[in-house]
């Protein structure tokens, strides 16, 4: 489960070269992305009850090819507003200059067998979503992972999670698929070939637990990054936690980050950011063969900023702060060290969630409370000299 402002009163994870026309190379500029584009609504989102009127509540995006994908929630309201499954969960492909759609549903032939797709990720290829279904553990229905091909618009391989996981975070290895579970520390993975669960399939095949001391600890982000896998233990004392990518088994001595760390991404330096939450700071990592090492809180936002996302793109990160409705771009080159250089706000009540760089300037961010993708321009305005 990741933390986000309507939960707290937060995939991705390495951010991909976008292909095409969203960047050819670091200088290159995108085409410009539309202000905001609304996601689908009403019937467009096959609620499986007429009358119980579903919202897209968007959450994790990626880019691929000359779109960004956007993994759609579809809630429906309930004790706490729409925090319950309502429909199957979808992906939705959308160009940011036109926004035009390509929507993939999720749900397969029942429409149940995929629901609450908060995260998304991708090979390059294909598309991988985790769906979370409800936050009981004992309730399986809607817990999945979902392979499918963006070039078809068609759901390729799906398999259920392992009993008692609440799948959140996941990242595609050459191998398998590594996910983490909202509820524990803990760790299953999918064979990419066969696409079955590989570990925490069984008692021969266990899940992998992760060796963070926090009872309360669960896992907000996975990364694949330079061969190995990186997960997120989030807690008050949150940590780092780097594993081998095709065993699972642990590497080196896990690293405290922060309060509540959300999301980490592969810096274009070759180090790794991670966005704390409650602490509201970016910690960097340096990750050598057999150790790593943390400045942490080097960087820090407004207290209530309720950090959500960062990704990265050449020596910039893209940071998206929940509480204050807005992101924020940090310069890593920055002269006396990271510095915050450019801020945008994402509209009243909008509770931003993922971002997604298309060049050095232009952004677009998946709105939570919006039901919407919006463009936020982290343009550094010259300095003006007083005449």
């Amino acid at each position: 489960m990741r933390i986000n402002s309507s939960r707290i009163g937060f995939p991705l994870v390495a951010t991909l070269a976008l292909a095409s026309s969203l960047a050819c190379s670091k200088t290159s500029k995108a085409p410009t992305p539309l202000a905001a584009t609304a996601l689908p609504s009403g019937a467009a989102l096959k609620p499986w009850d007429a009358s119980k009127q579903t919202k897209a509540r968007p959450q994790g995006m990626v880019a691929l090819g000359d779109k960004v994908w956007v993994a759609v929630t579809n809630l429906k309201l309930g004790p706490y507003g729409y925090t319950d499954p309502g429909g199957p969960g979808m992906l939705v492909g959308v160009v940011p200059s036109t926004g035009a759609q390509t929507i993939i549903d999720l749900g397969g032939a029942d429409e149940h067998g995929c629901s609450n797709s908060g995260y998304v990720r991708t090979d390059g290829s294909k598309l991988f979503a985790s769906c979370t279904g409800t936050y009981d553990t004992t309730d399986a229905s809607g817990k999945a992972i979902v392979e499918a091909d963006p070039a078809t618009g068609l759901v390729t391989r799906r398999v259920a999670t392992p009993a008692g996981f609440v799948p959140s975070g996941l990242a595609a290895a050459t191998g398998k698929i590594w996910v983490g579970d909202s509820t524990s520390a803990r760790l299953f993975s999918v064979d990419r070939a066969t696409f079955a669960i590989a570990d925490g399939a069984n008692a021969d095949h266990p899940a992998i637990t992760l060796p963070c001391s926090d009872g309360s600890t669960f896992i907000s982000d996975v990364a694949f990054i330079g061969g190995d896998i990186y997960a997120l233990c989030s807690a008050s004392a949150g940590y780092i936690v780097r594993l081998d990518a095709a065993t699972g088994a642990v590497k080196g001595t896990p690293q405290l980050v922060g309060a509540i760390p959300v999301a980490l991404t592969a810096t274009g330096d070759g180090r790794i950011a991670v966005a704390n939450s409650v602490s509201a700071t970016l910690s960097l990592v340096t990750a050598t063969a057999t150790a790593m090492t943390v400045e942490k809180d080097l960087v820090t936002f407004d207290q209530s900023a309720a950090l959500q996302d960062v990704r990265s793109r050449g020596n910039f990160l893209y940071v998206v702060a929940s509480g204050t409705q807005s992101v924020i771009k940090v310069d890593l080159a920055a002269k006396g060290g990271p510095a915050k250089v450019a801020a945008s706000p994402t509209g009243a009540s909008s509770n931003p969630y993922n971002i997604v760089p298309l060049d050095d300037d232009q952004t677009v961010v998946s709105n939570l409370g919006t039901d919407s993708v919006v463009a936020a321009n982290l343009a550094v305005l010259p300095p003006v000299t007083a005449k």
